[in-house]
């Protein structure tokens, strides 16, 4: 008698463990997507920095705001994640490195982000090292940004030798 009551109380049991189990793998296979975030509207454009951007860079007088060299040409790629790479036609390929670094959006409308690069001399040397933060303002589209920021120079020993500012403009490559 004792094993006619549990009989059934264990099938229910182990049909209650397998609807659990068959529901939690559903659940957790899931995926969720960009599309799906709270702020998501049909009609809202891809507000992200995420992305490869073609950059014109200007460096500036940080007291007066006017340019001290002609502008330069560019390329910035932001990763999902919080990574980025940038690299600069300011002068021949063998005299600095790749900027790499990170950036955050706390504030969507204005990213911020931080990269350094490695400078050589013309004879190969080690010449220091370059680190630039800059604050995005993300347009509207999505598809353009301007920045302001800050230009640190560093000697090979990492003592600070120099400031600077510059500013920025950006146009998504699609």
């Amino acid at each position: 008698m004792k094993n006619t009551f549990l009989k059934p109380i264990f099938v229910i049991a182990l049909a209650m463990m397998t609807a659990f189990t068959i529901t939690f793998s559903v659940v957790a296979g899931q995926e969720a997507t960009d599309t799906q975030s709270p702020d998501f509207s049909l009609n809202a454009p891809d507000r992200t920095i995420v992305g490869v951007w073609l950059t014109t860079v200007t460096q500036r007088n940080c007291q007066t705001g006017e340019p001290v060299s002609p502008p330069v040409q560019g390329t910035s790629t932001f990763n999902q994640g919080g990574t980025m790479v940038e690299f600069a036609a300011s002068s021949s390929p063998a005299l600095r490195s790749p900027g790499q670094g990170i950036w955050e959006a706390s504030n969507p409308f204005h990213p911020t982000f931080a990269f350094t690069l490695l400078r050589f001399n013309a004879d190969g040397t080690f010449g220091g090292r370059t680190v630039v933060r800059q604050t995005v303002s993300l347009a509207q589209s999505g598809n353009n940004y301007t920045t302001t920021g800050t230009v640190e120079i560093f000697a090979p020993n990492g003592m600070l030798v120099g400031m600077g500012c510059a500013t920025a403009t950006a146009t998504r490559f699609q």
